[in-house]
């Protein structure tokens, strides 16, 4: 057996087999579940642990290089691409939705039920490069997390999220801003010291 056997990672070749694309040096735990995983694309340098759940849609689940998603978290997306940029991540036990029922107006609800018995509200979710969600968040259909953005935890999300906006709460309440020059500085400096580290 292999260090990554041992220590609960998927190999590299099982990955390729299974998932629509996979980039390098990626470290997925055995125990996370794919559903349509041909419709799941991971970029490089993404590491996604324990217990998480990827349930892609048509539109599929795309996560670029350097994203996180912590222990527990779900991402549902039956009704749009979810979409998580460059650097972004997710803390522990956050849940993506791309579609809700309607239960206002008294249409019924759940996937036993035909689509003419129900009113589903569908969206992609997008996270833009460098955003984060705190642990315990929920975000619902059709919201952008915009770039650099950061959600504070145990946050309802239910509209868009200004770039380098700092908020937290149910209702979203805007509590100050991000460094853009400072993660962008940084993220270059990462890009080039691997640049120079791959010709050396």
């Amino acid at each position: 057996m292999t260090a990554n056997e041992l220590g609960g990672l998927y190999r590299h070749e099982e990955l390729v087999d299974m998932l629509g694309a996979v980039g390098e040096n990626v470290a997925v735990n055995r125990s996370v579940l794919f559903y349509s995983p041909r419709n799941v694309f991971l970029g490089d340098n993404v590491r996604i642990d324990g217990f998480c759940i990827l349930s892609a849609g048509l539109g599929g689940i795309v996560l670029d290089e350097h994203v996180h998603l912590s222990a527990y978290c779900f991402l549902v997306g039956p009704a749009g691409r979810i979409h998580l940029q460059g650097f972004s991540g997710l803390a522990s036990r956050c849940t993506l939705y791309t579609a809700t029922d309607d239960f206002r107006e008294g249409y019924l609800t759940g996937p036993t039920i035909p689509e003419k018995y129900r009113k589903v509200r569908g969206g992609d979710v997008i996270l833009g490069r460098h955003a984060l969600i705190g642990a315990g968040s929920i975000v619902l259909p059709g919201v952008t997390i915009g770039e650099g953005a950061a959600v504070g935890a145990l946050s309802l999300v239910r509209k868009d999220v200004p770039a380098l906006a700092i908020v937290a709460g149910n209702p979203l309440r805007t509590l100050g801003q991000r460094n853009g020059d400072r993660l962008r500085q940084l993220e270059n400096e990462l890009v080039a010291e691997k640049r120079a580290a791959r010709k050396g």
